[in-house]
C-alpha cells in the first residue's frame, strides 16, 4: 500500500529487532529484505474473506499474504534498484515498504517505486485473468478455479484500488510526487487535502450502501490524512 521514507528509530540493520540497544538475532526475510509480519494481518484477511468453510478461508488469507507480499517486494526491489536498503511489514489492511536508511529521491524515483507495487499485482492477477479468459485453464477442477478467483481478486483487486489517488495508497503518492513536483510542499498539502475530500465521499456513499468494510477503509484513510495533513502544516509553519 505505502512506502515510507521515514527512518527507523534506530538505524540499525534489522528495524524490527532491537531491545535496549541491543542487536538481536536476525529475523524474517526475503530476498533479502527485513520482513515483519504483524499477527493482525492475519486477523484482518480472515475478517475480510467473509463467510466460507474454514479450509477455503484458510487457503484464502494465504493467497492474500502471498498476493500483498509480492506487491510490497515490488516496491522493495525497485528501491533496492535505487540503492536504497528496503524493509517490508505486513499489517491491518496491507503492508509498508521502508527504508534502512533513507535519502531524498526525485519525483521520478518515488513515482517508479510507487507504482512497482501495484505494477506486480496487475500482472500477475491480469495474466491469470487473461488465462482464464482464453481458455488457459478449461478442464481445471473447480477447487483450483476457486484459488485462481482468489488470485484475480487479491492481485488485480488490491492493485487497481492502490492506485486510487489517496494517501497513502501508492496512487496517492504518485499524485502527491506529482503535485510536489509542480507546487513544492504546497502540492503536497494539496494532496492531503484532495485525499481527505476523497475518503470522506467514499466513506458517506459506504455508509448509505452499507459497505462496511469500505467505510472502515475509509474513516482509516480519512484519520490518516488528517493526522498527515497536520504534519505537513508543522513543517510549514
Amino acid at each position: 500500500m505505502d512506502y515510507s521514507q521515514q527512518p527507523p528509530k534506530t538505524p540499525i540493520d534489522d528495524p524490527f529487532e532491537q531491545v535496549r540497544g541491543t542487536r538481536q538475532r536476525q529475523g524474517l526475510q526475503i530476498f533479502g529484505f527485513p520482513l515483519r509480519i504483524d499477527p493482525f494481518f492475519f486477523v484482518a484477511a480472515w475478517l475480510i474473506g467473509g463467510r466460507q468453510e474454514p479450509m477455503w478461508m484458510l487457503v484464502w488469507v494465504v493467497v492474500v499474504l502471498v498476493g500483498i507480499l509480492a506487491h510490497e517486494l515490488g516496491h522493495a526491489f525497485a528501491g533496492r534498484r535505487l540503492g536504497l536498503e528496503p524493509w517490508i511489514r505486513l499489517m491491518a489492511f496491507g503492508g509498508m515498504t521502508g527504508w534502512m536508511r533513507p535519502r531524498p529521491l526525485t519525483a521520478g524515483q518515488q513515482i517508479l517505486i510507487s507504482a512497482a507495487g501495484p505494477a506486480v499485482g496487475i500482472s500477475i492477477g491480469g495474466a491469470v485473468l487473461v488465462g482464464g479468459l482464453g481458455g488457459a485453464f478449461a478442464g481445471a477442477s473447480p477447487a483450483v478455479l476457486q484459488v485462481l478467483d482468489y488470485v484475480v481478486w487479491v492481485n488485480l483487486g488490491w492493485g487497481i484500488l492502490n492506485l486510487l489517488p489517496i494517501l497513502p495508497l501508492d496512487g496517492g503518492h504518485i499524485l502527491a510526487s506529482v503535485a510536489g513536483l509542480v507546487a513544492g510542499r504546497n502540492g503536497r498539502v494539496a494532496a492531503r487535502i484532495f485525499s481527505i475530500v476523497l475518503t470522506v465521499t467514499i466513506g458517506l456513499w459506504a455508509f448509505v450502501a452499507g459497505q462496511w468494510w469500505i467505510l472502515i477503509l475509509g474513516v482509516v484513510l480519512t484519520f490518516a490524512n488528517v493526522q498527515g495533513l497536520r504534519a505537513e502544516m508543522t513543517q510549514a509553519s
